[in-house]
C-alpha cells in the first residue's frame, strides 16, 4: 500500500492525513485485556499508532473479512469513546477518527485498504496454488484385505475367515515431501487449489500408506482418475454429495441461522431462542441454540478468543460443544472423549502389538454398541506439528478400516450390495478446520474414503457467520448417524 511503512507491534505506521492522538502523555496507552466489545487489537498496539491502516494490515492474516474488519474497527473506537473509564484524549481520538472515516479522506482511504487487503489476500493464494502438486497419482496397487472374504455371489465368508485375514501393514516411509493437501472434492479440471489444513494425502508416506492399505481417497482424485477406479456411477454420486443438503437443512432452518449470527448483544440471545419458524426441524433447531449459546458465552466479554493454546483447551473450548450437545440432544450415540480406547484396535493384538490405540473422542450407536465415528484432533489450533498432523492423518485412516471391519462382521450374511453401503465416519481437526469423513468398502475389496463437508471454527465474535458451515456440516453428521 503507497506510503505506508506498517509492523504491527513494533513501531508505527506513517499514515497521511489520517487523525492522530495529540497528547502524548497516552501515546503508550493500551486497553485493558478483556474490555467488552474492544478488538484485541487495541490491547498491545499503542494508542499512537492506531489507525485504520495498522488494524487491516493486522486483520489480513485473521479469517475475517475486510468489511467485517471495517466494521469491527469502527464498533472499537466507539466502544472506547462511549467508557467513562477511557482517558478524555483517547475518547477525543476515537471521536475525531470515526467522524473523519466519513468524510472524502477517510472514505479514500477505505478504499487503499481494501485494494491492499484483496492484494495481500490474493498474493497469498497464489502462493498455495503455485505449491500444489503437479501431477496426481493413480491408485496402482490392490489389497487382498476382505477382498478374499468376498465370494462372487457376493456374500462374506465366515467370521473366523475374516479374522485371520486382518493382517494390514503400516507403511514407514520417510517424509520427503513438503506438506500439502487435497482438493475439497474431484472435479474435471486436472489441477486444483488445494484446500489448507487437510489430511496431506499428497505426503509421499501417506499416500503410500493409502495404497498399501487399499483405500481409494476420493477427495485426492480429478473426476476422471475417480471414473477409472470406481465407475462413472459412484463418481458421479460421489461429485454432487457436497451439493446436496440434509432434510433438516431447510430454508427454514437457513433462515433462522442466518437471522441469530446477524445479531449480537441481548439481540443474539432473542434470535437464538426464537421457536417462531414454520416447517423446521425443531429438535435440530435446539440443538442448534445450544452450540450458538455455549459460543456466544465463551465472547460475549472478551470478544476475541486466544489460538495460541493447547490442543486439550481447543477440544474443550471450540469441538466438544459440537458433540456433546448433539448426544444430549439426539440420544442415538453415546460420546467418550479424551485417550478414550478403541475397541475395533483389538483386532490388531498379537504377541508384537498391544491393540491398544487412543483417540481424542469416539461415538458408539446405542442400538448395536458399535464404535461408527471418532476424532482425531491434530494438536493446537495454531501451527499444528506436520508430524503430528500426518500421524493422526494415518492413524484416521486405520481406525476407520478397523471400525468398518468391526461393524462387516456383524453383517456377514448381508448381500454385497447392502454391505458396501455400510459407512464409518471420522472428522480430523487441523489448525481451526474440522473435515468429516466416510468410509466404506466396494465390491472388489477395497475401502473407499470420502470428503462429506469441511468448516473452520471461529474464534471471534466477528467470526460467527462462520458458523453457518460448521452447523450444516452437523446437519451432515446428523443424516448419516
Amino acid at each position: 500500500m503507497p506510503k505506508v511503512s506498517c509492523k504491527v507491534h513494533e513501531k508505527n505506521c506513517i499514515a497521511e492525513r489520517e487523525p492522530r492522538l495529540l497528547a502524548t502523555t497516552y501515546f503508550k496507552f493500551l486497553v485493558s485485556p478483556g474490555t467488552r466489545s474492544v478488538h484485541i487489537y487495541f490491547t498491545f498496539q499503542k494508542a499512537s499508532s492506531w489507525c485504520l491502516r495498522n488494524f487491516i494490515a493486522y486483520a489480513v492474516d485473521s479469517e475475517i473479512s475486510f468489511e467485517q474488519a471495517v466494521i469491527v474497527f469502527r464498533e472499537s473506537l466507539d466502544q472506547l469513546n462511549q467508557l467513562t473509564i477511557t482517558p478524555n484524549p483517547i475518547r477525543s481520538f476515537c471521536h475525531n477518527y470515526l467522524e473523519w472515516l466519513k468524510s472524502r479522506a477517510g472514505i479514500k482511504i477505505i478504499e487503499e485498504c481494501r485494494k491492499y487487503f484483496d492484494a495481500t489476500k490474493y498474493q497469498r493464494q497464489s502462493a498455495v496454488l503455485n505449491d500444489t502438486v503437479e501431477n496426481t497419482l493413480f491408485l496402482n496397487s490392490k489389497t487382498d484385505v476382505i477382498q478374499a472374504q468376498l465370494q462372487p455371489s457376493g456374500a462374506l465368508q465366515s467370521s473366523d475367515a475374516l479374522s485371520s485375514s486382518i493382517a494390514i501393514q503400516l507403511s514407514d516411509a520417510t517424509d520427503t515431501l513438503p506438506h500439502k493437501t487435497p482438493p475439497q472434492t474431484p472435479r474435471e479440471l486436472a489441477h486444483l487449489l488445494n484446500t489448507p489444513n487437510k489430511r496431506p494425502i499428497e505426503k509421499e508416506e501417506l499416500w503410500n500408506y493409502t495404497q498399501n492399505n487399499s483405500v481409494i481417497c476420493a477427495f485426492a482424485l480429478t473426476a476422471k482418475e475417480l471414473e477409472t477406479e470406481i465407475g462413472i456411477e459412484l463418481t458421479k454420486e460421489l461429485s454432487s454429495i457436497r451439493d446436496r443438503n440434509p432434510v433438516v437443512w431447510n430454508s427454514a432452518l437457513e433462515e433462522y441461522i442466518n437471522a441469530t449470527l446477524k445479531e449480537s448483544g441481548e439481540k443474539f440471545k432473542d434470535a437464538v431462542r426464537n421457536k417462531n419458524y414454520k416447517d423446521i426441524d425443531e429438535r435440530f433447531r435446539l440443538y442448534c441454540e445450544k452450540v450458538l449459546t455455549d459460543f456466544y458465552n465463551l465472547v460475549d466479554v472478551g470478544p476475541t478468543m486466544d489460538r495460541k493454546i493447547g490442543e486439550r483447551k481447543h477440544i474443550v473450548y471450540q469441538v466438544s460443544a459440537l458433540f456433546k450437545f448433539y448426544e444430549r440432544t439426539f440420544l442415538t450415540l453415546d460420546i467418550d472423549w479424551i485417550e478414550s480406547h478403541s475397541r475395533s484396535a483389538k483386532l490388531m493384538k498379537s504377541e508384537s502389538n498391544s491393540g491398544i490405540v487412543l483417540v481424542d473422542a469416539k461415538a458408539t450407536r446405542f442400538s448395536d454398541g458399535l464404535d461408527v465415528w471418532h476424532l482425531e484432533v491434530a494438536g493446537p489450533p495454531c501451527n499444528a506439528p506436520d508430524k503430528h498432523v500426518l500421524g493422526d492423518s494415518k492413524k484416521t485412516f486405520r481406525t476407520d478400516i478397523l471400525n468398518l471391519i468391526t461393524i462387516l462382521r456383524e453383517h456377514l450374511d448381508c448381500d454385497i450390495n447392502l454391505v458396501t453401503r455400510i459407512k464409518v465416519f471420522s472428522t480430523q481437526s487441523i489448525n481451526s478446520r474440522l473435515t468429516l469423513y466416510s468410509l466404506n468398502i466396494l465390491p472388489d475389496g477395497r475401502f473407499l474414503s470420502c470428503e462429506l463437508a469441511t468448516a473452520i471454527m471461529p474464534f471471534s465474535l466477528s467470526g460467527r457467520c462462520q458458523y453457518k458451515s460448521v452447523l450444516r456440516m452437523m446437519s451432515i453428521f446428523h443424516k448419516l448417524k
